[in-house]
């Protein structure tokens, strides 16, 4: 049996790491350092979007 927590949980516990390192990547390093913000920040943006224009089954 799967665990309903992590089956519920894990895309947004992943989406908020990653804009957790982004965020702190851009505080704290140059140069590639601001690369890897930049793409992990971008990561809940590509997500939403991806979401937001997949095709919805209809009822």
């Amino acid at each position: 049996m799967r665990s309903t927590f992590l089956h519920i949980w894990k895309t947004p516990l992943l989406l908020g790491a990653l804009t957790l390192f982004g965020l702190l990547a851009a505080l704290l390093g140059t140069g590639f350092w601001h690369v890897a913000s930049w793409l992990t920040l971008s990561m809940p943006l590509v997500a939403g979007l991806w979401y937001a224009l997949k095709p919805q089954a209809k009822k």
